[in-house]
């Protein structure tokens, strides 16, 4: 089993799916599109990240799970700073099946709003539901949730892109340190994602920063993704797969199954 955990999809069809603002995107990103990618990598499930091209409108992202059943999990994006917000989750997680939230850090003003006692409601709402968040943003963003993430141990969080931590960095790696910070609580996750830096495929020049991460927190707790489809730009959808299944030679087979679906599997709602 392997599971993208973390990519885009958007439509073509602004007059049904509007983006916010009135924007369009040059880069195709449907899901007929992605089906196409994954059945080429043999890829067997993804969680769909909605996209910012469409605020907090998920519809494109809900509709897409009503037409493949059991094939993708979702994460979703409201306005967690609104009255109603943890409501909104609940709404999509019964009606819909999204596995959760995706945190901006960026977004609106200050990451310290994201771990204000105002979103204790929708984290508590959150650990009720059996859902969780994910978050997006450089790793010297993560000291300002690290209180929130404390104050709620059943609520799981994965960090996006690697933590946010630098590619290539030198020691003492200061980068990762926030991350290294959190890596203490059991309830933080991080997704793997190649990127491209200096060496070109398969960027053997970034294969450190991943073992460092390997080593803070264990296969366990590491998932695998593209950023599809983001991921055209650079090496296209299929590479990505190979790169960790071939091109990593420290991960033992035990760790694949790990990161390339079994920590999925435990944290997103495919519908099974």
């Amino acid at each position: 089993m392997i599971i993208d955990t973390h990519l885009h999809v958007w439509s073509s069809d602004y007059q049904k799916y509007p983006m916010d603002e009135g924007r369009t995107v040059d880069l195709e990103g449907s899901v007929e599109f992605l089906n196409n990618k994954m059945a080429d990598a043999g890829v067997d499930r993804a969680v769909i990240v909605q996209p910012i091209h469409y605020l907090f409108d998920n519809s494109y992202v809900a509709d897409t799970l009503k037409r493949f059943p059991g094939k993708f999990a979702a994460i979703g994006v409201v306005n967690q700073f609104e009255p109603g917000a943890a409501e909104k989750l609940e709404m999509l997680v019964k009606q819909h099946r999204f596995s959760g939230l995706r945190i901006h850090l960026s977004r609106p003003d200050h990451p310290s709003m994201w771990a204000g006692p105002d979103q204790d409601v929708i984290w508590e709402k959150a650990a009720e539901l059996g859902v969780g968040f994910i978050s997006h943003g450089p790793s010297k963003l993560y000291p300002d949730i690290e209180q929130i993430i404390a104050r709620h141990p059943d609520v799981p969080i994965a960090l996006d892109h690697n933590g946010g931590v630098p590619r290539i960095e030198e020691p003492p790696y200061p980068g990762l340190q926030p991350v290294m910070d959190l890596a203490k609580y059991p309830n933080v996750y991080v997704k793997l994602i190649p990127h491209k830096e200096q060496e070109p495929f398969p960027y053997r020049d970034t294969h450190d920063c991943f073992k460092r991460i390997y080593d803070l927190f264990g296969p366990q707790r590491l998932m695998w993704g593209t950023n599809f489809p983001g991921v055209e730009r650079e090496t296209g959808y299929a590479p990505c797969v190979d790169m960790f299944r071939d091109h990593i030679d420290w991960l033992s087979e035990v760790d694949k199954e790990w990161i390339f679906g079994k920590t999925a599997l435990q944290l997103y709602n495919f519908g099974d």
